[in-house]
């Protein structure tokens, strides 16, 4: 060594963590020591594993990261600039970090005082092995040790590759687990830290370690359960021994006991000091007890209470990392299907009774993920998962619990019994009030939920009771993005087939705003929205005064969907007090009507709602005429034969017919003008199947025997063969048998051309054969039938076109449309007629 003559040496910085238990950084460092010869040359080193604290002893909430850790960059030299956002990043997850409550944390106890705080070596892994094989204590700080390593990524490949230690850890895990849950929690954590990587799930499976943690959950939960009924054994010791009952304190003001007590009302989990009060069944109870013994038998209470928290505490540790494992390996389909079927749901379910907010938004995700499933939603089901998310509701201080609650709660309500049961539990009060925060990130969630639930008619009845639906317009209103547009109008649409909820809509001017935001966007939902509005009988008027801009849009906008949602609203305006003829005029809109009416060249939904607006407009006598004279009533007549399979569409054609034999100015155009057509078509459809087609048939057919004689007696006769269609049926047979023909009496009921060829030939039916009259009652889809003896009431269309893109995880939505209120008196003598001026203030 005589030829040494200089000592260098090498800092080299290694990786930076968060100490476990402190508000401090870890900086992990090299130190390298080598003696030099006089040519420089090294001739012996040495290098040590140094570690470095930095505790950060200002941090608070209010801390600014920024500033601090490039304090923290500028005061230690062992960290490089490059890593100021890793600072930043390790110093914000402290600043939000619970103690004891990490995510997952260690546990305390894995690690010494900090003065004598050991730092993992990997290359010391061998020696943590062999304390794997000694005493409990000794596998607490063996499974630490390799714990710190684990947490570290870069490890993870290299861990992999020592099957001694995997095999250890696993043995370990499974002998021991019962012994201490410090050991579980870091042997537990050790593999999580292996979950967190798809490529290293397959070590998982194969120490079956999954299924190891599920037994672990089932044992701590029953463990808990018993813990629990111990305490409440002491409780009613106390509470029958002094006469005395325990509650929480309030006096304290700590937020944490906010926190807990917004939670649950539970004396042992709260953070709050207990109290007592005198039982009032008990007033009349003298009880030889002394202020003394009972302050002892408080004291001793407490104590047992500290004792179970702290218990608790380290309990929801390895839980959580339980959970944590299982739900990563759970992104395999056939890991979930086994869990459960080993009743991984049941023990999810059953923690939910917990109040450690870290846990329940974990195991809440847990549930989200499965809630997919049906089978797995349908175990929740069973196992009353509703009744126990509401209180979690009521954590208003911690916005993700909420919000991953909310969305648990709108997977399951795509099942029509768990909305039931939202409803029961009071979950629709808490729904509306949250949605009137201003927590903007949990509105898309709530509205989703709000329309699975308004989708019954009972619950859109509720709605009356609470300020939800002025909320709702009010924000479709105030709305300037598409955030969740689309989600509150389908609320909205819902909510407005209760004549009640659209009556509260358009209180304070807001209809004027809707239409107005309507023709601004030509948004189709909105449209949709005031449509169903306009259906209700009372609110009808409040229309009138836009009518004018509605029937000039027809023609302008650009938009179908637009355009058919308008012409929807029209036809539903049956107002004695509007001129239909002189808003047709004006508006010029004949030419395009007749050209809506021809098939192929417009939809089947637009030809269907031009024919109800037609049905609407014929009421008006004016606007009657107006319609014979253009024609229009041709082309429902070719319309009708090419679209004859289609009963909405003929049962809107022949009302039109009914409305045109009405009015004594148009009724022979009916009869005469169309070459007879109409009326036969009408005798054919008296045997259509649909009855509700039958029944407004017979209304017009009667209309038209009454001013016809000609019509009259063949309308007799066909009303006679339908009525009596069987009997016809077996006397022809009979005749056909015996070579005979029928013999038909001299009688003023029954005229003379019963067989004639005149009603063998019909339009519909060119074989000459009608179809048999059916008295089943075929309701079709989507047309109502209404029994009104005398007084025919307008029939029904269907109104369900699908609501496209309102969220992918939102259901299809359909809402009903009831058209007309009947047969109305169709002579008016009040008009309202339309200026140029009337028309101008909503135009595009």
């Amino acid at each position: 060594m005589d030829e040494a003559k200089f000592l260098k040496r090498k800092v080299r910085s290694g990786t930076l963590d968060v100490h476990p238990t402190e508000k401090a950084l870890v900086v992990n460092y090299d130190v390298e020591a080598l003696i030099l010869g006089e040519l420089g040359d090294p001739m012996l080193g040495d290098r040590k594993e140094c570690q470095k604290i930095i505790r950060l002893k200002s941090l608070n909430a209010d801390t600014n990261v920024s500033l601090l850790a490039k304090e923290v960059m500028e005061k230690c030299s062992l960290i490089h600039e490059s890593k100021l956002h890793e600072v930043e990043q390790l110093i914000y997850y402290l600043q939000n970090r619970k103690m004891n409550e990490e995510q997952p944390s260690r546990p305390a106890s894995s690690t010494n005082s900090e003065g004598d705080l050991e730092r993992a070596v990997i290359s010391n892994v061998d020696s943590y092995i062999e304390l794997l094989y000694e005493e409990i204590p000794d596998k607490i700080k063996a499974s630490a040790l390799i714990l710190q390593l684990a947490r570290i990524p870069d490890n993870l490949l290299e861990l992999t590759k020592n099957e001694s230690l995997l095999s250890a850890l696993a043995r370990v895990l499974r002998e021991d687990w019962r012994r201490s849950i410090e050991l579980s929690t870091n042997i537990v954590y050790i593999f999580f830290c292996f979950s967190t990587y798809t490529q290293f799930h397959s070590i998982i499976l194969e120490y079956r370690i999954g299924s190891l943690c599920m037994e672990i959950i089932d044992y701590e939960l029953q463990r808990y359960d018993q813990w629990r009924d111990d305490m409440e054994k002491r409780r009613r010791y106390f509470e029958t021994t002094t006469g005395l009952v325990l509650f929480p304190s309030v006096t304290s003001t700590s937020s944490d006991v906010d926190k807990k007590l917004k939670l649950t009302d539970d004396i042992w989990t709260t953070e709050a000091p207990l109290d007592y009060e005198l039982k009032r069944r008990s007033t009349e109870i003298n009880f030889h007890i002394t202020d003394a013994e009972v302050k002892r038998m408080k004291d001793d209470l407490e104590k047992y209470r500290k004792k179970f928290k702290n218990l608790t505490k380290k309990q929801e540790q390895l839980l959580r990392v339980a959970y944590y494992l299982l739900l990563n390996i759970a992104e395999n389909t056939d890991v979930e299907r086994k869990m459960r079927k080993k009743n991984i749901i049941s023990m999810i379910i059953k923690t939910l009774d917990r109040t450690n907010t870290d846990l329940l938004i974990l195991i809440i995700t847990f549930l989200k993920k499965l809630s997919i499933f049906r089978e797995n939603k349908d175990v929740m089901a069973n196992e009353n998962i509703i009744e126990k998310l509401p209180r979690l509701l009521q954590n208003n201080s911690n916005i993700d619990l909420v919000q991953i609650t909310l969305k648990l709660l709108f997977n399951l309500s795509f099942d029509l019994k768990l909305r039931g049961k939202m409803i029961r539990v009071g979950l629709l009060p808490k729904l509306i009030k949250l949605l009137g925060l201003n927590e903007i990130k949990n509105k898309a969630t709530i509205l989703g939920l709000l329309y699975h639930l308004s989708m019954d008619d009972k619950v859109k009845l509720m709605f009356n009771n609470s300020d939800c639906t002025q909320l709702i317009i009010d924000m479709i209103l105030e709305l300037e993005d598409d955030r969740f547009k689309k989600e509150l109008v389908a609320v909205g649409i819902n909510l407005s087939i209760n004549h009640k909820n659209a009556l509260m809509m358009i209180e304070n001017n807001r209809l004027q705003g809707l239409i107005s935001k309507a023709f601004r966007t030509q948004d189709s939902l909105l449209m949709k929205l005031i449509r169903n509005i306009s259906q209700h009988e009372v609110l009808k008027e409040y229309f009138v005064e836009f009518v004018g801009d509605f029937a000039m849009a027809l023609t302008q906008s650009d938009s179908q969907d637009f355009i058919l949602e308008l012409i929807g609203v029209m036809g539903n305006l049956v107002l004695p007090d509007l001129d239909y003829a002189q808003i047709l005029q004006r508006c010029n809109l004949i030419p395009w009507i007749r050209n809506n009416l021809v098939v192929g060249k417009a939809p089947d939904d637009l030809i269907l709602e031009v024919v109800i607006l037609l049905g609407t407009a014929a009421s008006d006598e004016d606007c009657a005429r107006l319609i014979c004279k253009a024609d229009l009533l041709l082309s429902c007549i070719e319309l009708l034969r090419a679209k004859q399979e289609d009963d909405e569409i003929v049962l809107q054609i022949i009302y039109v017919f009914y409305q045109i034999a009405m009015h004594e100015s148009t009724r022979d155009y009916l009869i005469r003008e169309t070459n007879n057509e109409a009326p036969g078509y009408l005798i054919d459809l008296m045997h259509d199947k649909n009855p509700v087609i039958r029944k407004v048939c017979d209304a017009c057919l009667d209309v038209i025997a009454m001013v016809d004689k000609e019509w009259a007696a063949r309308i007799k006769v066909e009303k006679f063969r339908s009525h009596n269609q069987q009997w016809l049926e077996m006397v022809e047979s009979i005749a056909v048998d015996n070579a005979n023909h029928l013999i038909v009496d001299d009688d003023e009921s029954l005229p003379p051309y019963l067989n004639d060829d005149l009603l063998k030939h019909t339009m519909l039916f060119p074989s000459g054969t009608t179809t048999s009259f059916s008295t089943d009652d075929m309701e079709m889809s989507g047309i109502k039938s209404t029994d009104s003896g005398e007084s025919h009431s307008r029939p029904a269309s269907r109104y369900s076109r699908d609501m496209d893109d309102i969220n992918e995880f939102m259901a299809r939505s359909k809402s009903r449309m009831s058209v007309g209120s009947g047969i109305e008196d169709l002579y008016h003598n009040s008009k309202v007629r339309f200026s140029e001026a009337d028309s101008s203030h909503l135009l595009l």
